[in-house]
């Protein structure tokens, strides 16, 4: 969020983290494969804001959320899900 230089979208996420980051639903499941994978989606985003591409970062972090929500909502969770 910091690299984005997004102030309004930082704020978001540090006020809602602040609120949920000690509750079960927020840890969620943390086998190996869904982390490394949750990894890759963050750095295509870091990638794309490093490249200067603001409409590649808007679509790496669109894909890397709705990917993540599926995963941890759906069943036992799918790895392969998140990587792209």
């Amino acid at each position: 969020m910091q690299a984005s230089g997004n102030r309004i979208a930082r704020g978001v996420v540090k006020s809602l983290e602040s609120q949920v980051i000690h509750t079960a639903r927020y840890v969620g499941r943390t086998a190996r494969a869904l982390c490394v994978a949750s990894n890759a989606g963050h750095r295509r985003v870091y990638e794309r804001i490093a490249a200067r591409d603001p409409e590649g970062a808007a679509e790496a972090m669109f894909t890397h959320i709705t990917d993540s929500w599926l995963v941890r909502r759906g069943g036992p969770g799918d790895p392969a899900r998140l990587q792209r």
